[in-house]
């Protein structure tokens, strides 16, 4: 995990059950349980607090200390806590507190220190007065306790910890030389929250920096259209709303002049008329929604197939003329309801064989229905939401335009199939809330800038 996923569950927890509060307390307790077991004749302990959650965790864990001569030493004053949950165990705590000016002394006098300052996330060195706090800390010959991650991890100064208590799973970098003891402890987060698509997903995508050019922030080639343009203009459209750079549908001429009336922003190339090279310059292929089936054109999505290798996304037609040894071993992603599965891997389409064969394969699978479900083979998860309205014709599409957007933008497949189905879903939601069952593709198109701006 990395500081991402951590958000990641915290954000669709709080969703689902309002705050993180509950998580916090669990942290303490976890801390708190650690310490009574492994060091049940020590008991003067100095909790060490920064303004954030992770004070947060080690507040809460002196409410479990009852046994214990508890010190909460702030390194500020305690009106700098910064979130509500740090507030609510703090009050709760009902327990006099130390300014930084007794640090000192409460560093002599103590057993067992309780470095709960920073969490996973902080960005760059730290600064004054934590540095030198955490210098201090580390000039002791105290036992050191970890919340989390070390005060400082990854940068310099960091807590040299003795043991560090993680929750849910390892951190991205952690290891026992600059971590002491590692002790992964669950904190209760349920498979709802780790394996359903939520409002959290949105944090892996980056904000466009200031100083881009065109083409940094994705680029997508659709071929797509060539005997039903409808499907070609919902995916592009899909995918432009992604806000990514640039949308370049590749089409015959017969279609070429009717999709390029929709929207200014597509791109609209005749692909007879260009070099493959072109359309193997893009971040990202999509291949698919209103193709047709005729035998010229899986000659030339073969020969694109195999001379590429960014993200390609294969979804209607595209799943009826190749089969998955046709990407073997490519960056694939398919996106097929079940008779398309049953079409494009030759199989039945229940869960096993959705696992099985993406790993098989490996292909990253979005297997549609009321429930997504999403897996690469080695991790699965599911996109639950949306209504009967999106039976409607055109919504397959719009996923494949989305995660094709998305996957132009530098996610890895897995996690563009999951904010897809997510978004996708969330569209059809804030439609039919809008509007009722009587709302359009085109209003699900619509609600794709809102939800990424998180207007929900």
């Amino acid at each position: 995990m990395d500081y991402l996923d951590v958000k990641r569950e915290d954000i669709n927890y709080s969703v689902l059950y309002n705050d993180t509060y509950v998580l916090m307390k669990n942290a303490g307790k976890a801390v708190a349980d650690f310490i009574n077991e492994r060091f049940p004749d020590k008991k003067n302990i100095l909790i060490i607090c920064g303004t954030g959650n992770n004070a947060g965790d080690g507040i809460s864990a002196a409410s479990f200390l009852k046994n214990k001569n508890i010190k909460i030493q702030f390194i500020k004053s305690f009106v700098e806590l910064k979130t509500y949950e740090a507030r609510r165990a703090f009050n709760e705590l009902n327990q006099n507190y130390y300014n930084s000016e007794s640090l000192d002394d409460n560093l002599k006098n103590c057993d067992i220190i309780i470095d709960s300052i920073f969490g996973i996330g902080i960005s760059g060195n730290p600064r004054e007065p934590y540095a030198s706090v955490i210098n201090k800390i580390n000039e002791t010959k105290k036992i050191k306790i970890s919340i989390d991650v070390p005060s400082g991890f990854p940068y310099q100064p960091m807590v040299k910890a003795d043991y560090t208590i993680t929750f849910t799973d390892i951190k991205e970098n952690m290891n026992k030389e600059i971590c002491g003891e590692i002790v992964v402890k669950d904190i209760g987060i349920p498979d709802n929250v780790k394996k359903y698509s939520g409002i959290g997903d949105l944090i892996y995508l980056k904000t466009p920096e200031h100083n881009s050019h065109k083409g940094m922030n994705g680029t997508l080639a659709i071929i797509a259209g060539f005997e039903f343009y409808g499907s070609a203009v919902i995916s592009a459209l899909g995918a432009y709303n992604t806000g990514i750079d640039l949308v370049k549908v590749y089409t015959k001429s017969l279609t070429y002049q009717i999709i390029s009336s929709y929207s200014p922003g597509i791109i609209v190339r005749d692909i007879d008329k260009v070099n493959i090279d072109e359309i193997l310059k893009n971040n990202a292929i999509l291949i698919g929604p209103g193709l047709g089936t005729d035998n010229d054109c899986s000659i030339l999505i073969k020969k694109i197939i195999d001379n590429y290798n960014g993200n390609i996304i294969m979804d209607a037609d595209a799943l009826k003329i190749l089969k998955p040894n046709d990407v073997y071993n490519k960056k694939c992603i398919v996106t097929p309801h079940k008779m398309e599965f049953k079409s494009f891997y030759g199989s039945d389409p229940g869960e096993n064989n959705v696992i099985e064969l993406s790993k098989k394969y490996k292909i990253t699978t979005v297997l549609k229905g009321e429930i997504d479900i999403i897996t690469n083979g080695d991790d699965v998860y599911y996109s639950s939401g949306g209504n009967a309205r999106m039976t409607m014709g055109g919504t397959g599409d719009l996923l494949a335009g989305i995660i094709s957007g998305l996957a132009s933008r530098d996610l890895s497949p897995i996690r563009s199939c999951i904010i897809g189905t997510y978004i996708n879903k969330k569209a059809g939601e804030l439609s039919y809330k809008e509007k009722g069952f009587y709302y359009s593709i085109e209003d699900m198109i619509n609600k794709i800038p809102l939800i990424l701006n998180n207007k929900i």
